[in-house]
């Protein structure tokens, strides 16, 4: 798995939607969109809208959102919609300490306090997901994705927006991330 990991990281960091579609494609599912650091207008959902908005207000001259923006009625017009994922030993593996109550109903299980590689044991979209974050923390920068779920989870797919968070001058040491569900769906 830390192959394929490695892999899909690399190819998130270089934008390669052929390897990335290719992975999701293997896997029955269709293919992901990725952009790094888009412009607000650019992002369909008003909630991610609002968070990309929200750290370039707030954000550091390092780029990196300091821990001390992240407020939960700064950030009301996303809630429900929110996660906060920790860094572990440098990225080795995140732990969610807040996974959104609306995520939380579309999936069926909420992930607070449990790890990432927890979710990837259980799902290929974990793995995904810890590309996604890997990548963020070696560009520190934002990014957008769309995937799509496997059919265990009431929704289809996932709009997801990604910001590092740290402290000036350090590292990335958390990620502000919002989560929006596309259609509902029965799950399989």
């Amino acid at each position: 798995m830390d192959a394929v990991l490695d892999a899909l990281t690399a190819n998130v960091l270089d934008g390669d939607d052929t390897a990335i579609a290719a992975f999701f494609t293997a896997r029955d599912a269709d293919p992901s969109i990725v952009a790094w650091s888009p412009p607000a207008d650019d992002i369909g959902e008003c909630e991610l809208q609002f968070l990309m908005r929200f750290w370039h207000a707030r954000r550091s001259p390092g780029g990196l959102l300091p821990p001390t923006a992240i407020d939960p009625l700064a950030l009301r017009p996303a809630l429900g919609f929110i996660m906060l994922l920790d860094v572990i030993d440098g990225g080795a593996d995140f732990r969610y300490s807040l996974y959104g109550s609306l995520i939380a109903e579309r999936t069926g299980f909420d992930w607070t306090g449990h790890t990432l590689s927890e979710m990837a044991a259980r799902s290929f979209t974990g793995l995904f997901y810890a590309a996604v974050y890997r990548a963020v923390m070696r560009r520190g920068e934002p990014i957008y994705t769309k995937s799509w779920s496997p059919t265990h989870v009431a929704a289809t797919g996932w709009s997801r927006l990604v910001l590092p968070v740290g402290r000036p001058g350090g590292a990335i040491e958390r990620f502000l991330v919002g989560n929006v569900p596309g259609a509902w769906r029965p799950p399989r």
